[in-house]
């Protein structure tokens, strides 16, 4: 499943703030990244979205809590292999209508 079929406007709001932190490399890869997996954790209200294999390293994180409520994580090539979802609830229901 491809994120931004399945989540667009979360891709939408992540676009805009990684354009406006000076990270448009990874706008792209917004729209090209396939979901493989995801994982919530209903008490702290979070989820994780994996593209592609799970035992990445990664290399940086890229917080955009402030602005859109998520964390993005590359790994040492600068793809992105991972989204963790600060309000899970948001995304869940609309995930879980996709499967």
């Amino acid at each position: 499943m491809n994120l931004a079929q399945a989540l667009p406007d979360l891709v939408a709001d992540m676009e805009s703030a990684l354009v406006h932190l000076g990270r448009g490399d990874l706008v792209k890869q917004l729209h090209e990244v396939i979901l493989e997996r995801w994982v919530c954790d209903e008490f702290a209200d979070t989820a994780y979205l994996y593209f592609g294999a799970v035992d990445v390293r990664y290399a940086e994180r890229l917080s955009l809590y402030d602005e859109v409520g998520v964390n993005l994580d590359t790994d040492d090539q600068g793809r992105l292999c991972g989204i963790e979802v600060l309000d899970a609830k948001r995304v869940t229901s609309l995930l879980g209508s996709a499967r």
